[in-house]
Order: C-alpha cells, then structure tokens, then sequence
C-alpha cells in the first residue's frame, strides 16, 4: 500500500484494562534475545553455534550446584499467596490441579480455557537458543538492561532484584532445557529457596507491553483505511495494473556478471551485480544508476542476493557490502565469548563510513578490461538497508543523531514492546561526538524494517532532503512497525516520501537467504521492481499499486 503522510498517528489511543495480554514476560525477553542472537537469522544455525560454543563454559555450568526454588511468593500489595513449584509441575504436566491450586481457583475463578493458557505459558518453550547462547547475551550490555527490568518483577523472599539469581536461573533453566527453556525451566533453577513474584509490577509492564501492542494495531488500522481512501479514489484498473507489471517485465533486459571488488578500508569485498549487454545492446547514455546494499544485524553480503541479481537485471548496478563489525561472524564471536558486545560502538560511524568507501572504489576501480567508472553513472546512486542497514542508509541521507532523544529514553524504562531500542541505545554515548555520516552523492534510499527512531527522532529525521522509501512489516517484533516506521515517517519533511506495508510480514520477511515458518509473508520478487523507476533519468518516484496487497 503507498499512502501520504499523515501527522496524527502518535497518539491513536490507549489501552483498556481489559486487553488481554499477547506477549508474556518471558516472550518479552525472548523478542530482545531473538534480536541480538540470530546469526543470519537462522535458527539451524543458531543450533550450529551453540555447539561450537559449548565446550567452553558447559562444563563450568554443569559443576556449579545450586540450590532449586521449591515454592513462588505471590505478591500483590498486602495480599501475599504461596505456591509449591511442584504443583505447577503436576499442573503443567496433568492439566490437573492440585488441591491448594484448586482453591486458589474458587477464588480468581479462572475458566478452564484460562487455566489450559496458563498452562502453554509454563510449558512452551520461548525459543531454541542453546544456554551458552543465552548466557553470551546476558552478559552483555543489553541482556543486564533486560535482566534489570525483570527484578522488578522476580525477587527474593525478602523483596530484594537479585539480578545474578535471575541470570544464573535463565541460563542453567536453558542448559537443563531440552526442547527450548520455558518458564517452568526457569523456575526450577532459580538458585533460592524461594522466588517472589511481584504481581503489582507485572501488571505494569504488561499494560505498557499491551498499550504498545494496541498503539501499533489501531496506527496500521489507520494507514490501511488511509491506503483504501487512495486507491478509491484513482483506482488502478486491471488492464492498468497489468501494463505496469508488463512494464516492469520489459526492464529486466540484461543478463547479470557477478564479480568481487576490493574495497580499501573494508575486511571483506563488495559483492558486485552488473547488468551485462547482450549483442546489439546499448548501455545508457550516462552508464547504468548504482545500489549500495547494506545487511541488517548478523546478515552478509549474500544476504539479499535475490534482490541483487532482480535489480541488475533491469539495470542498477549493484554492490552488496559486508559490515564485519555486525555481521554473522560477529554474533558467533559473541555467542562463543570472543567478543563481549552485540556490536562494537564505532559499529554505529562505521557503517555509513563502509559504504561510502564502496561508492570511492566504485568511482576508480578498474577490473580487468573493464572500466566500471565508465559503466556506471555515479551520479544516480542509491542505498538500501534492513534493520541496521536502514540505520545505515538514514544516516547516509542526512539523519543525525539527536543527543536530547537519546537521553530522554535511554536506557528503555521498562521491558519495551520495541528490543530495538536495546541496540539504539547503545549509541547515547557517541551522541554528542558532532560526526556527521551524510554522503551528498546517495540520491535516494529504500530502507526496510529500519531503526533508529530514538537515535535519530524526529529532528533527525526531519534532515532528510531525498527520496525515501520506508518497507514496515505489521507482525514485526524486533522493529515494531508504529515506533520505528509508522511515526518516524511521519517525522519526514522530504517531499518524496513514501510508505510501505507488509500485512503480517515479519523482520525477518525480506531476508533472502531463510525460509522459516516464522515468515508467514514472505515479500513477492514483482514488487522490487516497482523500484527499478527510483533512479531512471525519468522518474524520480516509487510506484505502488495501491488496489492491491503484497
């Protein structure tokens, strides 16, 4: 759906006290987890590293005993319940409940369809992620953010955030795991006698984690109802649609050479996709426009190879680039403990610094008889980004950090609906250092699933002079869709902006190189081509068409 921007969306309502949860706690963490730990985004591979790591620290874990908790403290302002893990156990296993279990149900009167949710909720496990995983990110600046938040809820009998308790619970509730850790796990090796639970807490956080869930639906409800306004009113016909499409078609006239090009200043080199000439064939007039690609957290530079290849086709010249300092092999060093950081914090200079580097060595490099200084017309270049990437092409086209968003919401209050923020806020400290990224020679980005809405806010965004494509996945829980594209799209001035939603698309609905059954939209190859209009001598715009849905 393409649709203008619209200012009201920042504050579609709150949320009433009677919305049922849709993200537990422990998803909560699992979503901040999920964020920083997946290599490339596969969960075999994930599998893969835990292995590799393993024999490093299992051995340490597996020696070190402790005490289990045998009972949970319910608290709730003066009002205070004991429950015996092992009744959750018999309940979790049976369905059954107990005799004190059942009469602490004569009260709350839970509904057997309640109990049965409860239920999933002890026994699901909230991801395959090894112990050695989960014990790699706990210990880094976002896992202890995380773990933070949580003491407010999970405490010692004596009303005490025991923060190494709880990491030390997480981490053997996974090593003990078989099929992925549950909250069951998680209780069983809590390393004290018993564990409170503070419900008035828990009931905060979860009204902030539904609020947000509700914020996010009623902001897509509003941009779908904006969209159908659109299309209403200049419906595209069939017979339209299809000569679009026939359009589309007719651009992917060239066959692609692939080559690799050294990039001073880069560990890797730049993955090059050239359109190349069939016999009779000429090039354009000025060469052909150039993408810079750069990858999304733990991705690589054959992370979107089927983009490349679709866009050389019909004629960009492409450069898919690896950034070392967040690529795959930087989340192995982690979950291996060669590294202590999701990502280095000049990660956040180096990026941008990385592809303008790419566009230096685009301009001069020669390969063989080939001059790709002459093949390629530097004058109509563009970026595309995902997650990290979208941060890399924003500050590429002139958003700059904004030090006074950074400090109002760092770091995150609460467990946030948003586990990007963990990543954004890594930043605050480099705020103020007064470097700019901007590369005036980028004429236009194509930023999918991007982030930076606290680190850039609105004024950063608000530098923007170019072209900007936004891609938002509504089922997105690594970058929600409201916070991080919704309403910094809102926060753009440039006069091409536009808008693009991926009804139950997830952060991970664009990779190329995954196919999970946690992608329930994976994005259909014909509408890149929509995008092959950015950078023509002609066109200087992105086409939708808005009667129909990807």
């Amino acid at each position: 759906m393409l649709v203008p921007l619209h200012p009201g969306l920042d504050t579609p309502g709150s949320s009433p006290d009677n919305v049922p949860g849709k993200r537990s706690l422990l998803a909560a963490l699992a979503n901040g987890l999920l964020a920083y730990s997946k290599a490339r985004f596969g969960q075999a591979r994930l599998w893969h590293y835990g292995l590799l790591a393993f024999a490093s620290v299992a051995t340490v874990l597996a020696a070190t005993p402790l005490q289990a908790a045998e009972e949970i403290l319910i608290s709730y302002g003066i009002l205070e319940r004991t429950i015996a893990i092992a009744d959750l156990e018999h309940f979790a296993e049976t369905g059954q409940l107990t005799p004190q279990l059942r009469a602490y149900n004569e009260r709350l009167q839970f509904s057997q369809e309640q109990l049965e949710q409860i239920r999933q909720a002890l026994v699901t496990p909230a991801e395959t992620l090894s112990h050695v995983a989960i014990a790699q990110f706990l210990y880094t600046e976002q896992g202890e953010l995380l773990l933070n938040e949580l003491t407010r809820v999970v405490r010692t009998p004596a009303r005490q955030g025991d923060f190494s308790a709880l990491r030390a619970a997480l981490i053997l509730g996974a090593a003990r795991a078989e099929g992925g850790v549950t909250l069951l796990d998680v209780l069983r090796a809590y390393p004290i006698e018993a564990i409170r639970l503070e419900l008035g807490e828990g009931f905060v956080i979860a009204q902030e984690i539904n609020r947000a869930i509700l914020q996010s639906e009623r902001a897509v409800a509003l941009v779908q109802d904006l969209s159908t306004q659109e299309a209403n009113a200049a419906p595209l016909t069939p017979e339209a649609y299809s000569a679009l499409l026939q359009l589309i078609q007719q651009q992917r006239r060239y066959q692609v050479n692939q080559a690799t090009l050294v990039v001073p200043g880069l560990s890797r080199p730049a993955e090059l996709y050239l359109p190349r000439l069939a016999p009779g064939q000429s090039p354009p007039p000025l060469g052909f426009p150039v993408v810079i690609i750069s990858h999304g957290l733990g991705g690589t530079s054959g992370s979107y190879t089927y983009l490349a290849n679709y866009l050389a086709s019909g004629g960009i010249a492409v450069a898919a680039i690896e950034h070392a300092g967040s690529n795959d092999q930087q989340l192995l060093a982690l979950l291996e403990g060669r590294a202590d950081q999701v990502v280095p914090d000049e990660e956040f200079f180096r990026r941008p610094q990385e592809v303008s580097l790419t566009l230096n060595a685009l301009g001069r490099h020669r390969t063989g008889t080939t001059n790709l200084s002459t093949r390629l017309d530097m004058t109509r270049i563009g970026v595309i980004g995902q997650s990290f990437g979208g941060y890399t092409a924003l500050a590429l086209a002139g958003a700059a950090f904004d030090p006074a968003s950074l400090a109002q919401n760092c770091p995150p209050i609460g467990l946030t609906f948003n586990p990007s923020l963990l990543l954004q806020c890594q930043a605050a400290p480099l705020a103020d250092s007064g470097q700019r990224l901007v590369d005036t020679r980028v004429g236009a980005i194509f930023i999918m699933n991007p982030i930076g809405s606290v680190l850039f806010g609105e004024s950063g965004y608000g530098q923007i002079q170019i072209p900007v494509m936004m891609v938002g996945s509504t089922a997105d829980t690594i970058a929600p869709v409201f916070p991080e594209q919704i309403r910094p799209f809102t926060w753009l001035t440039t006069p091409e902006r536009y808008l693009l939603l991926l009804n139950q698309g997830t952060h991970f609905s664009v990779v190329g190189d995954v196919a999970l059954p946690e992608q329930p939209s994976p994005s259909p190859r014909p509408w890149w081509g929509l995008g092959l209009t950015w950078l023509s001598p002609t066109c200087r715009c992105w086409l939708w068409p808005t009667s129909s849905s990807p």
